[in-house]
């Protein structure tokens, strides 16, 4: 295998352990600094938050829209059995994996005043999403014979991104039902691969004759120097910050009635320009028919035979490997609209739609949440999600504030986890059924607990609104008394 295959090979599996999917667990947890990455208008609990390189934050997701363990196997007495046909007829058009990275460098949150409250932010972000054709699947799991006289679309995608993001928020609370924020970040890119085309179709002619073309395209950035012997990072990393872009985040909050709040916000607006170490992998026009084995070279033992089949269908299928020019990537956006209610003191429930949309693609999910706070120690959220085709997603979070530490683990179909250890003793039923998967976990430092802010359940202002109607109440009775 030359460094070109290697190369491709190397980001399609590299598409499966890398960003996306959207966190809903804790989009109630204002007790968090992390609350406010959903929503520049949200304000966290604390007038002053800190985080600290990877310690505060660390995150991964995991998301199929296609199928788990279990489509893929069927149990007979006890005996698993592979039933890929099956798993091949279930799938859908196009099967996306996605995954995602992020640990934070630095954090802060500040809150100014009542009005203002300021954040920064510096991140490292990755994103992967891999495109499995249904055709492609079923190609490889039924092999030719069903497909006489079709051509089949056997296209996979892979776009693979990752960068520093350095960043600054302002949440602006403009009345008393309106509060307003925007965030603008700087991003610097560090590695991409992104399929710019791809088609490979598989035709079958009625008298077995196998026909492949292909047309592909993959632009890279900051992958062809791995593949050198003489690479050193130390000496090339400066060069990576000349891959810049920007992002925009943002969203506002409006208190509809004293104890529902609804909220919107636009995050990840933006995209990076790829200028350092730029190549391009590519076919055009790549064609190869199969028209059969002569069976009589075979048994005449002719070695070579084969070989040489196999060396005509490489050489044209090969990758071309060039030097690229520079080239745009967008982010991953996601949009989110919630709204949310105060039970009653320190309990609130809401329900958040969102979606992500990424290279002509939107993904879709709805949840419903409950975050609880016992005091000012403990803060606890539930969630479940339907998305990704998949309908047994239920999240719980945690967070305990013994200020000026703070713990927490969050995560989306978390709760299944435990439950799956506590009923068969192992966490294979979690593995094998699950298509969503998010955890955040780390320790912040944290001061000065107040009242939440108007985005979310018990707050300083529904308390002053209470107690202007109550002296309202009040006066008119005084003045109807002295009537």
């Amino acid at each position: 295998m030359n460094a070109r295959t290697a190369l491709f090979v190397v980001c399609c599996l590299v598409a499966n352990v890398v960003e996306a999917q959207v966190e809903t667990t804790s989009y109630l947890m204002s007790s968090l600094p992390q609350y406010v990455s959903a929503n520049p208008a949200f304000v966290q609990r604390y007038k002053f938050s800190l985080g600290l390189p990877v310690l505060s934050s660390f995150s991964y997701t995991y998301t199929n829209n296609g199928f788990t363990y279990n489509d893929l196997v069927r149990r007979e007495n006890g005996t698993v059995i592979a039933d890929l046909s099956e798993w091949a007829k279930n799938l859908p058009d196009r099967t996306y994996v996605t995954t995602t990275l992020q640990t934070d460098l630095f954090s802060l949150g500040l809150r100014i005043n009542p009005k203002f409250y300021l954040t920064l932010l510096s991140s490292v972000k990755g994103y992967g999403r891999l495109l499995i054709p249904k055709q492609l699947a079923a190609l490889l799991v039924n092999g030719t014979s069903p497909y006489i006289g079709q051509t089949l679309n056997i296209s996979p995608e892979l776009h693979m991104t990752s960068y520093l993001e350095n960043g600054a928020g302002l949440s602006v609370k403009l009345t008393d039902e309106l509060t307003i924020g925007a965030r603008l970040k700087i991003l610097h890119g560090l590695v991409a691969a992104d399929t710019e085309t791809s088609r490979f179709g598989i035709a079958l002619d009625d008298n077995y004759q196998i026909t492949a073309t292909g047309d592909f395209r993959l632009r890279s950035s900051g992958l062809y120097n791995f593949t050198q012997s003489n690479y050193s990072f130390s000496e090339e990393r400066k060069n990576y910050f000349s891959n810049r872009g920007w992002g925009l985040d943002l969203g506002a909050t409006y208190q509809l009635m004293d104890k529902l709040t609804v909220a919107a916000s636009l995050v990840d607006m933006g995209g990076i320009r790829w200028r350092h170490n730029t190549f391009e992998y590519s076919l055009q026009g790549a064609a190869y028919t199969f028209k059969g084995i002569d069976v009589d070279q075979l048994l005449d033992g002719d070695a070579t035979y084969m070989e040489a089949q196999l060396d005509s269908l490489e050489s044209e299928f090969e990758l071309q490997e060039t030097e690229g020019v520079a080239f745009r990537s967008p982010l991953p956006g996601k949009f989110y609209l919630s709204g949310q209610y105060e039970v009653m003191r320190n309990l609130t429930v809401g329900a958040l739609w969102f979606n992500e949309k990424y290279r002509g693609r939107v993904a879709t999910g709805f949840s419903i949440m409950m975050n609880k706070n016992f005091g000012r120690a403990l803060s606890t959220s539930l969630s479940y999600t339907m998305s990704h085709r998949s309908f047994n997603n239920l999240g719980a979070g945690i967070s305990f504030n013994f200020a000026p530490f703070q713990i927490y683990l969050v995560g989306d179909n978390l709760l299944r986890l435990p439950l799956s250890l506590a009923t068969n003793r192992n966490l294979n039923a979690f593995i094998n059924n699950t298509q969503v998967f998010t955890l955040r976990g780390g320790i912040n430092f944290v001061w000065g607990w107040t009242q939440a802010d108007g985005s979310t359940g018990p707050n300083k202002r529904n308390a002053n609104r209470r107690a202007k109607n109550s002296l309202k109440k009040a006066d008119y009775i005084k003045v109807r008394q002295k009537k």
